[in-house]
């Protein structure tokens, strides 16, 4: 079940290229915190254009395979592609919805970056994701408060795309601010020793302060669909911050990004 709301395809993989290069920093100190933990079967869920899972299976270098898994093809070829050129033996890539995640007892690890805040039912999937862990398997997880964007000076367009992104997620029984509560569903779902923290990259030139424009045009169609915005308002909007990102003065960040670890009990 595809419930992603941001556009996938050729432009959805582009984009997805452009987030992992401003938050890979971000990511790789979280990986770097919990490198003991990655070895034997690895699982990367929801794993984009593949750019995380590649890091793992490095990082693993030949005590363990990853699996990647997505839901747009588009993405699944990039990943594959990218793991051909990159020589990258121990990976495999494979078209899956997070719902239909089965396994009993597989992997040792499994990641997951900014996919449970597009689903209606995250809990569903860490219960998925506790039963496919061995005993003693961590999952590691990032994902959005998407209230906690912030830029300087203040930008209408920017309050606008926060805003827009947030009630779309929600009219589609998602939530964008989902961060801040995944301590408590993983506790639902069963995990111990979860820890907690927040990042937040600020940028002020460069790819970083494309996010906003380009996640803005991702999700132009789907707000069209829920009528949450007219065309004029949504062309006008990504005019403005076109206009803010170009202004070398201007900072903008991304949203606040909840790095949380939880471990299955051995019990």
């Amino acid at each position: 079940m595809n419930e992603y709301s941001i556009h996938g395809g050729r432009k959805g993989n582009e984009r997805l290229a452009i987030l992992s290069r401003t938050v890979g920093a971000t990511t790789s100190k979280f990986l770097d915190a919990h490198q003991a933990t990655l070895s034997g079967s690895c699982l990367d869920l929801g794993c984009g254009s593949g750019s995380v899972s590649l890091d793992i299976a490095k990082r693993l270098q030949g005590r363990g395979e990853v699996y990647g898994l997505d839901m747009d093809p588009v993405n699944i070829a990039s990943a594959q592609e990218a793991a051909s050129r990159q020589q990258v033996q121990n990976i495999q890539f494979q078209r899956f919805d997070a719902y239909e995640l089965t396994d009993t007892g597989r992997y040792n690890a499994v990641y997951s970056r900014f996919l449970l805040s597009h689903l209606h039912d995250p809990a569903k999937v860490l219960d998925n994701i506790f039963r496919g862990l061995v005993p003693g398997g961590r999952v590691l997880l990032e994902d959005t408060d998407f209230s906690g964007h912030f830029c300087y000076p203040a930008s209408p367009a920017f309050d606008a795309y926060v805003r827009l992104y947030q009630a779309l997620l929600e009219a589609r029984g998602a939530d964008a601010n989902i961060g801040r509560k995944l301590h408590q569903l993983l506790q639902q779902a069963g995990f111990q020793e979860i820890s907690v923290q927040v990042v937040q990259p600020v940028h002020t030139q460069e790819e970083g302060k494309l996010m906003a424009e380009i996640t803005m045009e991702g999700i132009a169609g789907a707000l069209l669909q829920e009528g949450l915005a007219g065309e004029a308002e949504i062309r006008e909007t990504v005019r403005e911050l076109k206009a803010f990102r170009a202004d070398e003065l201007t900072i903008m960040s991304l949203p606040r990004i909840f790095q949380v670890s939880a471990v299955k009990s051995k019990n």
